[in-house]
């Protein structure tokens, strides 16, 4: 009798023991944008982050997992080290590689997962890298941390000279003086406000809008007048006869991509607008933080007339809300009265944000971050417009946001309740509005598509959002 040879491979053993599966759609679509030990390090990130992953749970074997990616040895290593480096794991020597448990976000261990289609931010993609290797370079930096220590109300001019090169590959020609940095666009807002107004007179703006506007308007105790919006943007004719009846001092808009519509003006009717600033002189305030598919990006308003507009924009929308920094273009003859005003809300705005923010605008790694965001938000775009239009909707994307128009027999107010017992956040319309106004608000939805890390998060969420709205229409048709 024949004696029968089992031939052990080690590796597969110790794959056995883990369950885990690299998602090799995500390390591939990674590798397009940024070395393999990096796309592999981000995907083990975003399998913590999401609890594939577990605390103390092994991770596969370098080798093995070599092979399955049809990856070198050394590649896989190098993506281990930098895990641990960035403190997602830990190495034991000749027991393999394990999650930290201080890696493991909280939210993994406690109460129901929540579905956040509401907070308009971009997931985090490797920003945090990006933002440390910045903090490293500062903290070896002597010249440059006395800079960032240094008062100087008005910002450096070294800052403000490379945001102006980074702007002008965005398009926008500026220059270094005419750029100033402010605490958020929020800031900016209140700032163009305060110096534009006085009490009683009268702004216009879209009928949906940022919501900070509004905070800023009745701060500065001004008139508010809501245009219409229609697919190219607000409605001229009522904006002239606004300007004739009420002389109002500005119009806030934001042209780019319209927050929460996803409207993008078009040529014709942003010079017609320029246009009717001249006549009927008013100021025009361009809020433009909010994300744009680089395919989609237009030069601002701004551009055709610097002496007519007032650019704001963020990094917060580009990089993390968290940071904060923002920088307006205001016309040269309202510079000094806007670094005034400034001054009198805080003494100077803090150099650090901007230094640190100096230092990788203008790297690759950070164009390649921007790269691999461009293609998640094509991919949840896409994904997203699918799944609405399969249940009879006319989703309007371009940004981080999808605008959702509802039909009449659906109400925003009771989809939105249904879809949070679901634990899913949306945002519906009158939270665009000024409270004074609600008579004018359509009946929509505002679905963000940034509020997961993790692609498999993003389709885990998409796949309960689309059940939840399926089951409420089938309950709205049996009453019906």
């Amino acid at each position: 009798m024949g004696t029968k040879v089992i031939l052990f491979n080690p590796y597969e053993c110790k794959a056995m023991k883990n369950n885990w599966q690299v998602d090799k759609d995500a390390f591939w679509l990674g590798c397009e944008n940024e070395p393999k030990y990096k796309a592999l390090a981000a995907c083990i990130e975003q399998a913590i982050r999401s609890g594939e992953l577990k605390a103390s749970e092994k991770l596969p074997a370098q080798r093995w997992l070599a092979d399955e990616l049809a990856v070198t040895h050394g590649t896989v290593t190098r993506a281990y080290d930098l895990a641990e480096k960035r403190g997602w794991v830990t190495a034991k020597l000749g027991a393999g590689t394990y999650v930290r448990d201080s890696a493991v976000p909280m939210m993994q261990e406690t109460g129901p997962k929540l579905y956040d289609f509401a907070s308009s931010m971009q997931p985090m993609l490797g920003q945090q890298d990006v933002l440390a290797k910045a903090m490293q370079e500062l903290a070896q930096d002597p010249v440059g941390l006395v800079d960032v220590m240094t008062y100087a109300h008005q910002g450096l001019l070294k800052h403000k000279q490379l945001f102006s090169k980074w702007l002008g590959t965005k398009g926008i020609q500026v220059r270094p003086e005419g750029i100033i940095f402010t605490q958020g666009a929020q800031q900016g807002i209140f700032t163009c406000l305060q110096i534009l107004c006085e009490q009683g007179d009268a702004v216009m703006h879209e009928a949906l809008a940022y919501p900070g506007f509004f905070k800023a308007a009745k701060a500065n105790k001004v008139k508010t007048l809501a245009l219409d919006l229609t697919e190219e943007g607000v409605d001229l004719a009522q904006l002239e006869t606004y300007c004739q009846a009420h002389n109002p001092k500005l119009l806030y808009l934001t042209a780019n991509i319209q927050n929460p519509t996803n409207i993008q003006y078009t040529k014709a009717q942003r010079e017609q607008i320029i246009q009717l600033s001249k006549r009927y002189d008013f100021y025009i305030v361009e809020d433009d933080v909010n994300y744009v598919l680089p395919e989609n990006w237009c030069a601002p308003l701004q551009q055709m007339a610097n002496d007519r507009v007032f650019y704001l924009s963020s990094l917060s929308k580009y990089v993390a809300g968290g940071l904060r920094l923002a920088y307006a273009l205001v016309p040269e003859i309202w510079q000094a009265k806007f670094n005034q005003s400034l001054h009198s809300q805080c003494w100077m705005n803090a150099s650090m944000g901007v230094e640190i923010a100096s230092r990788f605008i203008l790297t690759s790694a950070f164009s390649q971050n921007q790269n691999r965001l461009a293609q998640e938000m094509r991919y949840r775009q896409a994904a997203m417009r699918k799944r609405l239009e399969n249940l009879g909707f006319s989703p309007r994307s371009g940004g981080l946001n999808i605008w959702l128009p509802l039909p009449l027999n659906i109400n925003m107010h009771a989809l939105s309740s249904a879809l949070l017992q679901q634990n899913i956040k949306v945002r519906t319309a009158d939270l665009f509005t000024d409270q004074d106004q609600l008579q004018l608000v359509k009946n929509g939805l505002r679905i963000s598509l940034g509020g997961f890390d993790s692609r498999q998060d993003f389709d885990q969420g998409l796949e309960v959002l689309e059940q939840a709205i399926l089951t409420f229409k089938q309950v709205q048709d049996v009453v019906i």
